[in-house]
């Protein structure tokens, strides 16, 4: 009874520590019965028969998809407690006692020890070990996070500011006056700055639609479905890796050893720098009732989703890892991977390059550094309003009660590297710096400072970035796509002499500490 109770704890021990293990396949036990000890005097006692082998604990289910936050696999089931071994016989006259046999699987049953004199019993054969669990379900980590996390999360838009504010809007704020204490409060106030932008700047980003992917030879072909209609999504892949780029209207020029999946724009809506729209665009065959309501910025932003849609769908297809993508543009297509990233949380580091007005930079600021210099940037007033909403135009950038400091900082805590080319005016890279420092403190307060690095190094053509900068976002992808860095400390200045980049006049909030 007492060699029973022992096994039964054991066996409780044994599924108590399966909880905690990892991936790894199930294994039945193979450990040998021990020999019986040598009789004194009588002869040998009988030997205790083999405990039965514990059963093998069933295999964890396959958990879905690549790391983040997907479900794991199940826990194996504990595998039985062998039983115990039957009592041996009195011995009799002195000899050896024999050795158990072997059990099945589990331990073998103890020898019964040698009767003394030929009266006393052999023992009990000792129970069989517990079979081993199965570990959590193979088949990779969990998929990535959704597209927005905070959709959930009841929210709505500010209206705008009775009275001008100079100064950026405080990132930590809900539209409710509260402060956010916690990073777990984070999503919700993303989803308020997601909801300003939206209504001031794009028009309203529609929900995930029905996608289905394929992949014949390099071509990823995404066919999206709605109520409306159908379109389809296409994209030349190139290169290799486990990590992939989207690459703006063409692969990466800034990001290589993964898979280049560029994103072909004009197949959802065209490029027009005359500040004109198309209903006949694609988009608007499967969100007719969009026409007219939304800038190409959201259109462009929800095709890059859906393309990511279909990565992750041929996921082991392409060989790629949709943990690990980044977006990647400059100039107005800048812009875009800066808006792509915001807005899709699946997007693992943003390189936006050379973004200029409508990007990283502060409507508020730009307008500041117009003023104060009477140079031209672009600006709220003077962008193109085919990429944003027409009533943006008429806006007062101080009423705003957002500004793209949030912008950039929905991408927290994430991963982004932007670049500059201070030389450049229409750029308005002072306001872009500014900005970037403001939305520094929230990747700060989510202890996450270094996800945010910036190089303004100078001297060179639009959108040819030099060795500095091309190191610059090799660090980013190196620790954020590859894994192969433990740094990504990127903080380049813009070096120009009309450049006012102090920013403790335009900062008058607080960084919180989160908890």
């Amino acid at each position: 009874m007492r060699s029973a109770l022992v096994a039964s704890f054991r066996c409780g021990l044994a599924i108590a520590a399966i909880n905690l293990l990892g991936c790894a396949g199930s294994e039945p036990g193979v450990d040998t019965g021990g020999a019986g000890t040598s009789g004194s005097a009588g002869t040998s006692g009988q030997a205790g028969t083999s405990g039965n082998a514990g059963t093998s604990g069933n295999a964890g289910t396959t958990g879905a998809g690549c790391s983040v936050s997907g479900n794991a696999g199940t826990t194996g089931a504990a595998g039985t407690t062998g039983a115990a071994g039957t009592t041996g016989g009195a011995g009799t006259t002195g000899g050896g006692a024999t050795s158990g046999g072997g059990g099945r699987g589990g331990t073998m049953g103890a020898a019964g020890t040698t009767g003394r004199g030929g009266s006393t019993a052999g023992t009990t054969g000792a129970a069989g070990n517990t079979g081993t669990a199965g570990t959590t379900g193979s088949g990779g980590a969990a998929m990535p996070s959704a597209e927005n996390t905070g959709a959930n999360c009841n929210v709505t838009a500010a209206n705008l500011l009775s009275a001008q504010n100079k100064k950026l809007p405080n990132p930590f704020a809900m539209h409710d006056g509260t402060t956010i204490t916690t990073k777990a409060q984070w999503p919700c106030r993303r989803n308020e700055i997601k909801k300003d932008i939206e209504k001031y700047e794009i028009g309203t980003k529609p929900e995930p639609p029905t996608v289905q992917a394929t992949l014949s030879g390099a071509t990823l072909s995404v066919k999206v479905t709605t109520a409306a209609g159908t379109i389809t999504l296409t994209s030349a892949t190139s290169g290799s890796g486990t990590c992939a780029v989207i690459g703006m209207n063409g692969s990466s020029s800034l990001v290589s050893g993964c898979k280049q999946i560029p994103f072909m724009h004009d197949q959802v809506v065209k490029y027009s720098q005359n500040s004109t729209q198309t209903q006949s665009d694609p988009f608007y065959k499967v969100y007719p009732d969009a026409w007219g309501k939304i800038g190409n910025y959201n259109a462009w932003s929800w095709g890059i989703s859906r393309l990511i849609d279909g990565i992750i769908q041929v996921k082991d297809q392409l060989g790629v890892d949709p943990t690990k993508i980044a977006v990647h543009g400059c100039s107005y297509a800048g812009k875009m991977a800066l808006f792509g990233g915001a807005f899709d949380e699946r997007v693992a580091l943003t390189v936006a390059q050379e973004s200029g007005g409508g990007g990283i930079t502060s409507w508020r600021l730009s307008q500041d550094f117009t003023t104060r210099t009477n140079i031209q940037v672009e600006k709220i007033d003077n962008t193109n309003y085919s990429w944003f909403l027409m009533s943006m135009k008429s806006l007062d950038p101080y009423k705003l009660p957002h500004d793209h400091h949030e912008l950039i900082a929905m991408i927290a805590p994430r991963a982004v590297i932007t670049l500059g080319n201070p030389e450049y005016d229409w750029l308005g890279d002072e306001s872009g710096y500014k900005s970037l420092v403001a939305a520094g403190e929230v990747f700060k307060a989510l202890g996450v400072a270094d996800h945010l690095g910036y190089d303004f190094t100078g001297n060179h053509m639009h959108c040819a970035a030099p060795a500095m900068q091309q190191q610059s976002v090799t660090t980013f992808v190196n620790r954020y796509l590859k894994g192969t860095g433990t740094t990504s400390s990127v903080a380049v200045k813009p070096n120009r002499s009309n450049f006012m980049l102090d920013t403790a006049s335009v900062i008058d909030w607080t960084t919180p500490t989160l908890q």
